[in-house]
């Protein structure tokens, strides 16, 4: 066997009918996208585990898993064989890569959702209530089938793993894989970015996995597949991720509202925000987004993040148009009907073509400022007509700003990023450094905003680090400060029930 390329191995078969290949594959990354083995289960992804045969894309595939101990099950979405144990069948290589296997001790429970079967397996245990989890993704379940008139297929797995702080899910065909704190179950804001997480992924079922950009509707498996519409496929999913459970009644307008202005908040701290736009947060994705490096923040803007808020806006500009009879609802179900399941998928023109239409208006300007440019989002223009505004949280004083992000490190407090163009990188502080003390006492990561608020725009403070290895002392001129914390606020000329209808549509 020799390795041809980075990713190619040929075999010389000797003209045999049968060859068997062993391979090695390191299992201990509890991540959605990779192999977990222990001792109480094993996890496979098969996008990290199975070899890629060229030329046999299409032809099906049976696979056979051997678990370890013979009390262990084996749960995935693949069809079963008849009379054969744990053995499933794939008609394509596209749909084995796509059917991640759960094997060990889980708890599987099996529910009904608009009449079509449902599984949701647990591994790991956690505070989390089996009959209020399964409830809640019921309803989202059905929230969603509404929009696009019912569900794409016959059964459905959720795959859960409970950890010590993993988070983070990925879709795939006919089921999805979700990762989350064990104890992250109890508090009701931890619990509702739980069914945020559950409606995400499952909306990923129509918006990616069913409605394509046509870069991706056919995947490349021997190298990375660009595309400049990642801003739509994890953007449009990430608004409806926080409308869905709204509608769902698993929480209300205040807490939409409060997870709203929470997103401007993250958005309007990334100084990167002002230099790539959503285009090209889309295409760099393989070298930026999930490469983070100690200039991320100046660099590069998570298409997830602003993509979600453009969608806000552009779902806020529908409704205000058609006195609130269209929303983005319709666009999705325009794209569910022209580039659904056996059509072509859509181009960025196309897509455009769509969101115009329902508008009923040219969103070039739009497309060029927000999309395709890197313009500030104008949110009072869009949530004014709707009775809200943005204020800041004036409950807790911004401090002066100084532009550093910290952390703790063990016992040392380390900056980990620097703003571009603030006083922290204007005074030669950089990335890496170790902070010791502002002011001549020593500082925690906890405590700097609090001794920050100690001091007024213009002051000037003293910060001693260590900057490779050598100590220095440096003087910041503090500049004015943003806002920790931005909410929505009913307008002073506006109804509050207008605000309300806006919520919850």
């Amino acid at each position: 066997m020799a390795e041809t390329q980075k990713n190619h191995w040929q075999v010389q078969t000797a003209l045999s009918d049968i060859v068997i290949i062993q391979y090695r594959i390191f299992a201990h990354e509890l991540t959605v996208r990779t192999n977990h083995l222990d001792h109480s289960h094993g996890y496979f992804n098969p996008g990290a585990l199975f070899f890629y045969l060229s030329g046999q894309r299409n032809q099906g595939i049976t696979l056979r898993v051997v678990p370890p101990d013979p009390s262990w099950q084996v749960t995935t979405a693949l069809e079963p064989v008849a009379n054969a144990v744990n053995t499933f069948w794939a008609d394509s290589f596209d749909t084995l890569v796509d059917s991640p296997c759960e094997i060990g001790t889980h708890r599987l429970h099996t529910f009904e959702a608009l009449g079509k079967p449902h599984q949701i397996a647990i591994w790991g245990v956690g505070n989390y209530e089996l009959e209020k989890i399964v409830a809640d993704i019921q309803k989202i379940i059905a929230t969603e089938a509404e929009i696009f008139g019912g569900l794409p297929y016959e059964r459905y797995l959720f795959l859960l793993h409970l950890s010590a702080n993993g988070y983070g899910g990925l879709e795939h065909h006919n089921c999805c894989s979700l990762q989350y704190p064990r104890f992250g179950f109890r508090a009701p804001d931890q619990y509702h970015r739980f069914m945020g997480l559950v409606a995400h992924e499952f909306f990923h079922l129509w918006n990616v996995k069913r409605i394509r950009p046509r870069e991706l509707q056919c995947f490349d498996y021997d190298q990375e597949n660009y595309t400049e519409s990642l801003w739509f496929c994890e953007g449009a999913t990430s608004f409806y991720d926080l409308i869905i459970p709204l509608r769902a009644g698993i929480y209300d307008a205040q807490v939409y509202l409060k997870l709203v202005s929470a997103s401007i908040t993250r958005l309007q701290a990334i100084p990167g925000r002002k230099v790539q736009s959503l285009y090209e947060s889309s295409f760099d994705t393989w070298i930026k987004l999930y490469r983070p490096d100690a200039n991320s923040r100046n660099s590069q803007v998570s298409y997830y993040l602003k993509g979600e808020l453009v969608f806000l806006l552009l779902d806020l500009l529908i409704r205000d148009r058609h006195h609130n009879q269209r929303s983005l609802d319709d666009v999705m179900r325009c794209l569910w009907q022209d580039h659904g399941p056996g059509q072509e998928g859509y181009s960025q023109a196309e897509l455009k073509a769509v969101i115009e239409s329902v508008a009923g208006e040219d969103l070039t300007e739009f497309w060029q400022h927000y999309i395709e440019g890197t313009k500030e989002l104008d949110y009072d223009q869009f949530l004014n007509p709707f009775g809200l505004q943005l204020v800041a949280e004036d409950s807790q004083p911004s401090p002066p700003y100084l532009g550093i992000t910290v952390q703790n490190n063990t016992h040392e407090v380390m900056v980990q990023g620097v703003d571009i163009g603030s006083p922290a990188q204007e005074s030669g502080i950089k990335p890496g450094s170790q902070l010791l003390a502002l002011a001549n006492f020593r500082i925690k990561a906890e405590q700097l905003n609090d001794r920050l608020r100690e001091y007024q725009p213009g002051d000037q403070i003293t910060l001693t680090l260590f900057n490779e290895d050598q100590l220095q002392t440096t003087t910041v001129t503090l500049g004015d400060p943003y806002p920790l914390a931005i909410k929505s606020s009913p307008c002073p000329i506006r109804r509050r029930a207008k605000a309300s209808r806006a919520s919850n549509g």
